[in-house]
């Protein structure tokens, strides 16, 4: 088989559904022209399936490569030009959330079918050069240095107090005769 024919086929498995992850270092893939389904796996830093077929030469891998890599991507869509999934119509309105089990979904109001329908809600985030649990221990040891600097100050003043006190009761004028 060529490249591209191998390209064609591993991309018309996936595109038929038929990748399913089992772990992050394993999938199993059904051959789109036999009920077989092949074990791709993670072995040694390479990607390997049990179909038979040279490794690099495996339409089954590059489905598992395709699953793998468009899992990470986030829904595409344009909330501006979101049409309803019923009527295809624009006229479509905000209307809450819904919260299950899978997660939470962003619902919407057709003004023209007056159907609802929902939407994988993906929460926007503040992209932080660092990670949360980082910036928890920054913040952490900042208030702790901070109450550390208010201690020290205070424990100056006493002292200074104690010894402006110290010197007021010592007495100024010492006799010699007495």
């Amino acid at each position: 088989m060529s490249d591209d024919s191998i390209r064609d086929e591993g991309f018309r498995i996936f595109k038929g559904g038929l990748v399913r992850r089992i772990s992050p270092r394993h999938f199993v893939v059904k051959a789109s022209t036999t009920d077989r389904w092949n074990l791709i796996e993670l072995r040694d830093g390479n990607w390997t399936c049990d179909c038979g077929v040279e490794e690099t030469k495996c339409a089954h891998l590059y489905a598992a490569q395709l699953h793998r890599s468009t899992s990470k991507l986030k829904p595409d869509f344009d909330e501006n030009h979101l049409k309803c999934r019923y009527c295809g119509s624009l006229d479509v309105a905000k209307c809450g959330f819904r919260y299950n089990s899978r997660g939470i979904t962003r619902r919407y109001y057709c003004q023209d079918c007056q159907r609802k329908f929902s939407v994988p809600y993906v929460e926007p985030q503040v992209t932080s050069p660092l990670p949360s649990g980082t910036l928890w221990l920054l913040n952490q040891v900042a208030m702790l240095t901070s109450k550390l600097n208010d201690l020290i100050e205070e424990l100056n003043g006493r002292m200074s107090s104690t010894e402006d006190q110290g010197q007021s009761l010592a007495p100024t004028h010492v006799d010699k005769n007495h």
